[in-house]
């Protein structure tokens, strides 16, 4: 469990690097504006889903440990409540932000706990 927690630990730290990034990108290049406040978004409820998702899986890891723990379900209904409310926003102010920058920044967590997560496990 010590190896599942460095790794998200250390997946938070570069989706935060990621982000600043952007938020450095958005103030340096005003003509892709649109698109990075989109990608910024996007991320923003990336890291929210992958806490939930880190906050899930580490009860059941601890449940597996302390019998005396109970999971209380996978989060899945929270992590589209998410995902449908930035679609939501995106639809409703088409002049702040684009589908496919929200789109791509939703991906940000999922990417970077692909390269650490897996690969620490092995």
């Amino acid at each position: 469990m010590q190896t599942f927690t460095l790794a998200m630990r250390r997946t938070f730290r570069y989706a935060f690097t990621c982000m600043s990034v952007v938020a450095i990108l958005w103030v340096l290049l005003p003509e892709y504006k649109l698109f990075l406040q989109s990608l910024f978004l996007g991320m923003g409820g990336s890291l929210l889903n992958g806490a939930v998702l880190f906050s899930k899986t580490w009860r059941i890891g601890q449940a597996a440990v302390d019998p005396a723990v109970r999971p209380k379900g996978t989060g899945m209904l929270q992590r589209l409540a998410v995902v449908g409310f930035l679609v939501f926003l995106t639809v409703r102010f088409p002049h702040l932000f684009i589908l496919s920058g929200v789109l791509i920044g939703l991906f940000l967590i999922q990417l970077l706990s692909l390269l650490f997560v897996y690969r620490s496990l092995k």
